[in-house]
């Protein structure tokens, strides 16, 4: 993954990623945010997203691809202009398809990852690798609904929150993610992370065969 979000833009927390036969819907838009959703759009937490995705189905593959944080004592983040990478084996009978998820920092509750199970295949009917090269534009940041945008800084991480799982429950629905307040904490102190913008870049992720 590339964080291409220009200088102090967003970053994204470790990016979890799943490789399956076709069958694993992360999300559904206008429906309410499963649990592991809300952990990882709140909080950037993979494990209850991993106990989802493996559930089951041992054949799946899953991993989180992690940075080096935004300075050497935080959390592994992606900040912009950065990479990371992680090689994993899968096997093309089994683990056709790609999905992920990461949470946008700084946020309440926003994250991206692809709603349709189906959307990035990399491997063809024939079982040959086909790879995936893709851009992730702030046109797709999401939602999950579970977090009011109050963009507080007790409840937003990078910005100060202390303590996972804060801020007040809104109770609703999965949905494209409406953007920061203008004049709001997160503009203030991250002012190129207006993801509304024409076409602004968040992420190229890419499956390519190990050398």
């Amino acid at each position: 993954i590339d964080n291409i979000a220009p200088d102090h833009g967003l970053s994204l927390t470790p990016l979890r990623i799943g490789f399956h036969e076709g069958g694993y819907d992360l999300y559904e838009p206008g429906a309410a945010a499963s649990d592991w959703l809300e952990r990882i759009a709140e909080d950037g937490s993979p494990m209850l997203l991993r106990e989802s995705f493996t559930n089951g189905h041992s054949d799946r593959v899953d991993g989180v691809i992690t940075g080096d944080g935004i300075s050497p004592d935080s959390p592994p983040l992606i900040p912009p202009s950065t990479s990371a990478t992680l090689t994993l084996d899968i096997d093309p009978a089994n683990n056709q398809f790609l999905s992920f998820a990461s949470m946008i920092l700084p946020s309440n509750d926003g994250f991206i990852g692809n709603e349709s199970a189906t959307a990035y295949r990399v491997f063809d009917v024939n079982g040959e690798f086909i790879g995936a090269d893709f851009v992730v534009t702030g046109a797709q940041v999401q939602d999950a609904g579970t977090e009011i945008n109050d963009e507080a800084a007790e409840n937003v991480p990078v910005l100060g929150q202390m303590a996972p799982n804060t801020g007040t429950a809104e109770n609703g629905t999965v949905m494209k993610h409406p953007g920061f307040e203008s004049a709001g904490n997160v503009l203030s102190a991250f002012p190129s992370a207006d993801f509304t913008q024409d076409l602004y870049p968040v992420a190229r992720i890419r499956v390519e065969l190990a050398e």
